[in-house]
């Protein structure tokens, strides 16, 4: 975009700009903020102070020039003065990326085949899903007081358990192993645990295969500075798994001989798609005329602001929303 602002504009603003560094500097002999404009001028510079009325100009009227375009930008822009003197137009010229324009597929239809497709796995716990489930909780306890009994030992090989050393599967096993009453309502407790984990595998199968189908069938021109944010959040989420592990960053990027531009290549086709999912989803949202729930909005705002107090009110709020909006639309496509 470039625009053109009329000369009397910069000699207002450099009105304003003299009277900031007027308010900002002593000079002796002079009160602050009472000190004539021409030493101003001379303690200060012309070209400092027309930098400065430039800012303030800018500061007025480029979000008033983007309204009144209709222009739903996205960042940051960079902005160049192309043209700046006393007397004449001041001229400059913005570049800045801005939400793409797109058709939404038919993702009500999209869903539906999806969500009433049977599941590939049935929700059920077979005998030998539970007792392999058991077999674990008897090797974690087994290791569990191996320790605790050989609490010198640090080098223990947990492979070199064998059955013999295993807990005895009965009540009192079930007992120690979650406070339950016996042997058969543990057995239950894992046969349900089994069940929902197949479920909740079953409806990400199907979120992902809906989200696969959304990507397929939409096309968007994509900002690059929506697939740098995704590559960016996503290389901050590795490095903080990596720490909360820990190990360093560094570490991992000699072991697996690689820069971080080379993750950041890795992380750009799946960066690209989340990016893509979430246009999507925001214009879904729009056409929908969904809005997240205000009282959870607040609390869920309130929660993260506990967690990070240097974080950005505004960023909490907006990041808060998304997840809440994002999981309204989802709600829409799996019903």
């Amino acid at each position: 975009m470039e625009v053109s602002l009329p000369a009397t504009f910069l000699g207002f603003a450099r009105k304003k700009a003299i009277g900031v560094f007027c308010d900002s500097i002593e000079i002796p002999g002079f009160r602050k903020g009472h000190t004539p404009e021409n030493i101003i001028v001379e303690k200060v510079g012309e070209g400092k102070i027309l930098e400065e009325a430039t800012d303030l100009l800018l500061k007025e009227h480029y979000l008033k020039i983007i309204e009144q375009e209709k222009l739903d930008i996205i960042g940051q822009p960079k902005i160049s003065i192309t043209k700046l003197a006393l007397g004449n137009p001041v001229e400059f010229k913005a570049v800045f990326a801005v939400m793409p324009d797109f058709e939404l597929p038919d993702y009500r239809k999209i869903s539906k085949e999806i969500t009433t497709k049977p599941a590939s796995a049935e929700a059920t716990a077979g005998e030998e899903e539970i007792n392999d489930v058991l077999l674990q909780i008897r090797k974690n306890k087994a290791h569990f007081d191996y320790h605790k009994n050989n609490p010198e030992d640090k080098g223990h090989d947990h492979a070199e358990i064998k059955d013999d050393d295993l807990p005895e599967l009965n009540d009192e096993f079930a007992k120690e192993a979650g406070n339950f009453k016996n042997l058969d309502e543990l057995k239950e407790k894992v046969k349900q645990n089994i069940i929902e984990e197949k479920k909740i595998r079953n409806i990400e199968k199907k979120r992902a295969g809906i989200m696969e189908e959304l990507v397929k069938n939409t096309e968007i021109e994509l900002p690059e500075i929506l697939v740098e944010s995704e590559i960016q959040k996503s290389l901050a989420q590795m490095k903080d798994d990596i720490v909360r592990m820990g190990g360093k960053f560094e570490d991992y990027l000699t072991q697996a001989k690689k820069t971080e531009e080379n993750i950041k290549k890795d992380l750009r086709e799946s960066s690209e798609k989340k990016a893509k999912i979430q246009l999507i989803f925001n214009k879904i949202a729009e056409t929908e005329k969904l809005e997240p729930n205000k009282e959870i909005l607040e609390n869920e705002i309130k929660e993260v602001m506990k967690h990070y107090p240097n974080a950005s009110e505004t960023n909490a709020r907006i990041y808060v929303a998304t997840i809440l909006l994002n999981s309204e639309v989802l709600k829409i496509l799996e019903t």
